[in-house]
């Protein structure tokens, strides 16, 4: 299918532009908005955005700043998305220079120029400075979304949050008080969905341990087993360690909290984690 410069609308496209040849898109800083979101809602490692960006850019990002979120094999598309995937991807554009020809155009896309230009219904090799070009579809976290297949949502507008204690049975260690601390409420948070593994710790305890590869060391993560439907919280030791027991897993979980989440004999359970964005 062809793909007009006249679809792409200037105030709600994503564009992309040259840097070095290969594709980044320019991106203007929303509300609420840091690095570690921007880095989750386009799949793109926290590495390759400081390396694409000024250091005092990324340190804090205002609303209204420009960034440049890389354009990777992990969330790039040249053959249009699945119904499922496509909730999470967006049309990519790009502004034509004077000096752009389309053999390397659709070099950088890694598609042929037959293909480049039947998706921009282009006749001829000539360009127009200024002429939008459809470039192909980036993987991106929608506004608001809690998609399982994502591993991140997206911050939600703000709103009061009303917790009915009046049943809840008291939290190990008061970690439920932190983890309201570290997330303002629950109103700054990241989720992922995965496996959970559970992990022996020894000696007496008074709260649940976690390791886990995103969350800071000392951060709370609130569990929620969805089989269940109960849910606890857990501090964050350090990352995961490389071993088989966590294969496939998201976070590591100290026995303890088993009978928390409402779980018996198995040694592993799907869960949906909540922790700080910052």
């Amino acid at each position: 299918m062809p793909f007009s410069g006249l679809l792409a609308q200037e105030t709600d496209s994503l564009f992309a532009v040259k840097k070095e040849g290969n594709w980044e898109i320019k991106y203007t800083v929303k509300a609420r908005e840091n690095a570690r979101m921007l880095s989750k809602r386009f799949y793109v490692p926290e590495g390759q955005m400081e390396y694409a960006n000024d250091e005092g850019t990324m340190k804090k990002l205002t609303e209204g700043a420009t960034v440049y979120i890389p354009v990777l094999k992990e969330n790039y598309y040249v053959t249009r998305p699945g119904k499922f995937s496509g909730k999470h991807t967006r049309e990519l554009y790009y502004r034509a220079n004077s000096k752009d020809e389309i053999a390397v155009l659709s070099n950088s896309c890694g598609v042929t120029k037959t293909e480049f230009r039947d998706w921009n219904a282009l006749k001829g090799n000539t360009l127009k400075a200024g002429q939008i070009l459809f470039i192909g579809w980036v993987r991106m976290v929608v506004k608001d979304s809690t998609e399982p297949a994502t591993l991140a949502a997206y911050p939600a507008p703000p709103k009061k949050v009303v917790v009915d204690t009046s049943n809840t049975p008291p939290v190990p260690g008061g970690l439920d008080s932190i983890y309201n601390r570290q997330t303002n409420n629950g109103l700054n948070v990241l989720t992922e969905k995965g496996t959970a593994a559970f992990f022996e710790k020894p000696g007496k305890n008074t709260m649940y341990y976690a390791f886990h590869n995103e969350a800071a060391r000392g951060s709370i993560i609130k569990v929620y087993n969805p089989g269940t439907g109960k849910s606890t919280y857990v501090k964050v030791l350090g990352p995961l360690p490389d071993t088989k027991l966590y294969a496939n897993c998201i976070i590591g979980i100290s026995e303890g909290a088993k009978e928390a989440l409402g779980i018996n004999n198995d040694t592993k359970a799907w869960c949906e984690l909540s922790y700080a964005a910052d």
